[in-house]
């Protein structure tokens, strides 16, 4: 915590936490949809506004955020910002939202910041850093084999079939879906909560969708790759991403997956 900007930030958002555990604990929030069908709240906006304007007047550096995307300059230093990542487990009053916070310097995650308001974990990491969860050094738990997969479905794409399949042979312990956040599910993995997790993106992803998550699972000792166990680009990506707990699971659960989709 010796670095000003965590500790700054950290303020920021666990402030912007409780104002959305607020909102739905009184459930005093409305939601429409985008033009890509996905919903946002009232609270959505008002967080980011939230963050973005402590955020401006900590620091002079740029911020982008979901819910508005503000012109940044990329070649330099920038905020990003998902104010509420999960949106329909926050209005399902599910407990699986996050709150994604991240300072990027061109293809560089800085500091990543994954704060789950709900169950009050606070993720957090530097460059070249360990990550913890709050106070504690991750993982909290190793997995030295494939056990616990989550997984968010999608009914499109085979890879549930086989994730199904090796269920079924008893290669995977545990199969299960917790669904909200992805950056939480990814911080998950890094806990030790799960040895895996898989998710896969049709378009690219964004600055605020996983940069934060991804750094703070290397950190820990963790992977973030593709299919093919090529480590992803945090900042962008397409397709599928594997988080897995270290490299001995890592390459365990991508050779079951490759076998079943030979």
């Amino acid at each position: 915590m010796r670095n000003i900007y965590l500790i700054i930030a950290k303020q920021i958002i666990e402030e912007a936490g409780r104002i959305i555990k607020e909102a739905r604990a009184t459930n005093t929030f409305g939601f429409s949809f985008k033009n890509d069908n996905t919903p946002i709240t009232n609270i959505d906006r008002q967080v980011q506004q939230y963050i973005t304007k402590r955020l401006q007047d900590s620091f002079e550096i740029q911020v982008m955020g979901e819910e508005y995307e503000n012109n940044v300059d990329i070649s330099k230093p920038y905020w990003a910002v998902d104010p509420i990542d999960g949106t329909w487990a926050f209005i399902t009053h599910e407990n699986t939202s996050a709150i994604n916070l991240s300072l990027i310097d061109g293809d560089e995650v800085i500091l990543g910041i994954v704060f789950n308001p709900f169950t009050d974990e606070f993720y957090h990491t530097e460059k070249e850093s360990e990550a913890y969860i709050g106070m504690l050094k991750l993982p909290l738990r190793d997995n030295e084999h494939v056990t616990v997969v989550n997984f968010k479905p999608e009914r499109e794409h085979p890879i549930v079939n086989s994730l199904n399949q090796l269920f079924k042979e008893e290669k995977i312990k545990k199969l299960v879906s917790i669904g909200g956040s992805i950056t939480y599910s990814i911080c998950m993995v890094a806990k030790g909560a799960f040895s895996n997790y898989i998710a896969h993106f049709a378009d690219y992803s964004s600055a605020w969708d996983l940069s934060a998550a991804v750094l703070v699972l290397r950190n820990s000792g963790g992977f973030v790759t593709d299919l093919e166990g090529n480590d992803i680009n945090p900042v962008s990506h397409k397709g599928y991403i594997v988080a897995s707990a270290n490299e001995k699971v890592k390459d365990e659960f991508l050779a079951m997956i490759k076998v079943l989709s030979e």
